[in-house]
């Protein structure tokens, strides 16, 4: 979840917001040297929505958002929830929706980390 080899997919449009009040981000514009997003995409089992219900069962809290992100070398959902005032991040597995590593994040972080990807995308 580090920037090392982590890649936001591109351009964002929010989809909808769930019956939890939680809004769900996916990317609508991608390109990844590393792999095809298209072809991730289309491997994917998991929904945004589902993703961040594994999320919430995984560290509680209430889910944000999901982004389906290249990282460390494979597809993830990144789902950002909030608990006790709090932002976690955690990976959610798209294929399996499997929970796995999470950590705490802040915004100005995730802001920053998120404005770096969005200038690469336009250089």
């Amino acid at each position: 979840m580090k920037l090392s080899l982590k890649m936001l997919i591109g351009t964002f449009a929010v989809i909808g917001v769930v019956s939890t009040g939680a809004i769900v981000a996916t990317p609508v514009l991608a390109q990844s040297q590393e792999t095809d997003v298209a072809t991730a995409e289309a491997k994917a089992k998991v929904t945004p929505v589902q993703a961040m219900k594994a999320a919430e069962g995984k560290v509680g809290g209430k889910a944000a958002m999901a982004i389906f992100e290249f990282d460390e070398g494979h597809w993830i959902y990144g789902v950002v929830v909030v608990k006790d005032k709090k932002l976690m991040e955690v990976d959610v597995d798209p294929i399996t929706g499997k929970a796995g590593d999470s950590e705490a994040v802040n915004p100005e972080d995730e802001g920053k980390e998120f404005q770096q990807e969005l200038a690469k995308l336009i250089k």
